[in-house]
């Protein structure tokens, strides 16, 4: 399978700060169609937006992912 896209909402940890639709992709390179800026992580797989969701306020970053949908 190539590379997958997902856009997630969630919140900032430190200030609770929600948002919504940013884009992650499972790979570190800008797909083919979008630009850099585009993309709001890099590197972040299906299964590491489940572990994240999982992990709610207890995640290790410093965001929490509520939702998440692919985007083909």
């Amino acid at each position: 399978m190539g590379q997958r896209i997902f856009k997630i909402d969630g919140y900032w940890l430190d200030d609770k700060c929600e948002f919504n639709d940013y884009l992650v992709t499972d790979y570190d390179n800008t797909p083919d169609g979008y630009e850099d800026y585009d993309f709001f992580y890099y590197g972040i797989s299906e299964t590491n937006i489940k572990e994240i969701m999982e992990a709610g306020d207890k995640a290790c970053g410093e965001f929490a992912i509520t939702s998440y949908r692919e985007v083909l």
